[in-house]
């Protein structure tokens, strides 16, 4: 409706409070509107679109996005050359960790089995220092908890992490073999926090030092959030970094966002074909 009277679609999602990715994955696009696909320009400014609001982005999840998000048929080879002549390829240092891991991280082998939790910091120029604190399923990548605070104390890690469990065990955890990831930081190594896990029955596995890969999944969904969220907003409050968090984590994360390991899929996707597939199998 407010495209029809004269706003462009970065100013309609603007006054609507969503991103335009949200809209466009709503909005499905019509492949037949694109003539077989879509045209030179069209398409071009189509990934234009995408990388003013995911510029982390590489060619390969942009294809991703047009494809299973907007139902365009393009292949990744068509995108990597348009970006490519345009100037829109991400670059990436990659650095390789000096030690050597000398075991190998868990492996999940379905949900609500091995979650991971880890915390960073941002500034917000009116405030300080804000700490954000992720519960993570490492199976469906899905983002099960969060705190957003002031402080960083292990009762800030504990809040998420109830948040988390109140979300996905809503029978109680004790008994259910969940085991948590983190770091040997001073609130997961806690007496506080180490006792309350005792008590929820909780496995924790701490990451060594020689393990640089052991909580890999979690932090990379971490890296994710600065990516998306963080480095891209100035927030002038906490609430309204709060809001913003929220929403990219329920809808542009867990509901939407095309994810490698998961075969493009969103993590919400995934775990709802793990469970449909759980049920034929009983159902046989």
């Amino acid at each position: 409706m407010l495209k029809g009277s004269g706003y462009t679609t970065k100013a309609a999602c603007e006054a609507l409070g969503i991103s335009r990715s949200s809209y466009y994955s709503v909005r499905k696009v019509r492949v037949s509107e694109w003539s077989g696909g879509c045209k030179e320009d069209e398409l071009l400014e189509r990934i234009k679109e995408i990388k003013a609001e995911h510029p982390f982005w590489g060619y390969r999840r942009v294809t991703a996005w047009l494809k299973h998000r907007e139902g365009l048929k393009v292949n990744h080879k068509r995108v990597h050359k348009v970006m490519k002549g345009h100037g829109l390829l991400a670059t990436q240092t990659v650095h390789k960790a000096k030690r050597v891991s000398q075991r190998g991280k868990p492996r999940a082998e379905r949900p609500r089995q091995y979650w991971g939790i880890d915390m960073t910091k941002f500034m917000i120029p009116t405030i300080g220092w804000v700490y954000l604190v992720i519960v993570l399923d490492w199976y469906t990548k899905k983002i099960v908890g969060w705190n957003l605070s002031l402080r960083s104390r292990a009762v800030e890690w504990k809040e998420a992490l109830e948040a988390a469990i109140n979300e996905e065990f809503s029978d109680g955890v004790r008994g259910k073999g969940l085991k948590l990831i983190s770091d040997n930081g001073s609130q997961p190594t806690a007496t506080s926090f180490m006792r309350d896990m005792a008590v929820l029955g909780i496995e924790q596995i701490f990451t060594s030092y020689d393990n640089p890969k052991g909580n890999a999944d979690t932090e990379r969904v971490m890296r994710t959030i600065k990516e998306e969220v963080i480095w891209l907003n100035e927030f002038g409050s906490l609430e309204q970094a709060r809001q913003r968090l929220k929403r990219w984590i329920e809808v542009e994360y867990n509901r939407l966002y095309v994810h490698s390991v998961l075969g493009y899929k969103s993590p919400e996707e995934f775990e709802a074909e793990y469970y449909a597939k759980e049920a034929l199998k009983e159902a046989a």
